[in-house]
């Protein structure tokens, strides 16, 4: 007959919770701790913006606002001298434009807030569209032009959350 909390080969049987302080595994209280304080395995101060207990931001918080993966947006400009959304949502983060001619008139995107200016597209063969990546760093809204039609109308905003 076996003593009590041996197995059959005569080792002591540990609970899980002394499986898990002995170094396998960091125990459940020890994670609730990490949690709270907001400290990383290591012991140091929080990489990303969570909140602690106290209310507080970590050392080193992120932003307030959770980065998009990329993103991609089509704006179409057409003969009547519009682009197609002119208003376009997207988040902070990394967007890919696609900008697409629909007639015979030239086009691009200047994006001032961001110095960014689109190669152009007409509506020859091979030169319908064109992608160029714009990177929104914080929330607000970004005015875009055509340079050629902007005097027309040909205008537009990025509203970034």
């Amino acid at each position: 007959m076996r003593a009590k909390g041996t197995t059959k080969a005569g080792r002591t049987m540990r609970s899980k919770r002394q499986q898990i302080s002995n170094g396998r595994r960091w125990p459940v209280y020890s994670a609730m701790i990490v949690g709270v304080l907001g400290l990383s395995a290591c012991g140091g101060a929080q990489a990303v913006g969570h909140s602690s207990a106290a209310g507080t931001r970590g050392a080193h918080a992120g932003p307030s606002h959770p980065r998009a993966a990329n993103q991609h947006v089509t704006i179409v400009g057409n003969d009547q001298l519009r682009f197609d959304p002119s208003t376009v949502h997207v988040q902070v983060g990394t967007v890919v434009v696609t900008l697409k001619d629909s007639g015979a008139y030239p086009h691009n995107i200047v994006v001032p807030g961001l110095s960014v200016t689109s190669q152009s597209v007409s509506g020859d063969p091979g030169g319908m569209t064109t992608s160029f990546t714009l990177k929104f760093k914080t929330p607000g809204h970004y005015p875009f032009y055509c340079q050629y039609h902007q005097a027309a109308g040909m205008t537009g905003v990025f509203v970034v959350s």
